[in-house]
């Protein structure tokens, strides 16, 4: 089975999760991996119990024009007689798509979002990824802000081959409110210097500025460790099909691609 993550999670041996998203070159490129060199090293340490699920690391191209990459990625799939590369061996989507924003929020993809054109199968599984999320957040005591999980990045197909999906995002180049600055200040404090509200969550948002130095690193330490207690608490699921899949895994019966949002 394998977890897919955009980084995305299948299945057994044979499932994976994976998906990793960024731009080619930028802060979201070094956080991408970052994140992935951590969890390798982690995963590879003679301490850490062995799972019966992969991982699958993805970075996906061309997405910011239509999904492309992860789009073929799930077509491939779909196709595939190979165990292990099958549409029905991917368990999970995990979707990382910015996550050291300088005016950060700290967004989950919220499940209960999904629109009504994705297979039913999907829904229970993203619900309960969501709420792990948010049980991590809450755990520490932590803000967090929902977001929808429509057809922007890259969860978009496999949501749509009926895969269970979820994720973080720390924003982009919507405008951060005051009330968002009130509401994160409530839990950090008021004296949390990253909050400026009427600017950008990222003011660099695919410009040159978008560099290494562009992260807001108290930000990007917290979106790691939540992704890492997801990682880990979704490995320890005995039966991860059955949890995510309570009503069964099934694909869409009519499956298609269609032209998804361009960002």
């Amino acid at each position: 089975m394998i977890m897919v993550i955009k980084m995305f999670l299948n299945r057994k041996m044979n499932n994976r999760i994976l998906s990793f998203s960024s731009v080619m070159i930028g802060s979201g490129s070094a956080a991408n991996l970052g994140l992935a060199v951590a969890l390798y090293r982690l995963f590879q340490s003679s301490s850490y119990a062995k799972y019966k699920y992969r991982i699958r690391f993805c970075w996906w191209g061309a997405e910011e024009i239509g999904l492309l990459g992860s789009d073929f990625y799930v077509r491939q799939a779909r196709n595939s007689s190979t165990i292990g590369e099958r549409l029905s061996d991917q368990l999970v989507n995990l979707n990382f798509d910015m996550l050291g924003s300088p005016n950060y929020v700290f967004g989950i993809y919220d499940g209960q979002t999904i629109g009504e054109s994705i297979p039913s199968s999907a829904i229970p599984g993203s619900n309960k990824i969501t709420g792990l999320f948010r049980e991590w957040f809450n755990h520490e005591n932590l803000p967090w802000s929902n977001s929808t999980l429509g057809t922007g990045s890259d969860y978009a197909p496999f949501l749509a081959a009926g895969i269970a999906a979820g994720g973080l995002l720390s924003g982009a180049s919507r405008i951060k409110t005051k009330e968002e600055c009130d509401y994160y200040a409530s839990k950090l404090g008021s004296s949390d210097p990253y909050c400026i509200p009427t600017l950008p969550y990222d003011p660099c948002y695919h410009k040159s500025c978008d560099t290494i130095w562009n992260i807001n690193v108290f930000a990007y330490e917290k979106m790691i460790k939540a992704a890492a207690y997801v990682i880990e608490t979704l490995a320890r699921i005995d039966n991860l099909t059955e949890w995510l899949y309570p009503n069964g895994q099934t694909e869409s019966s009519n499956f298609y691609f269609k032209k998804y949002n361009i960002i």
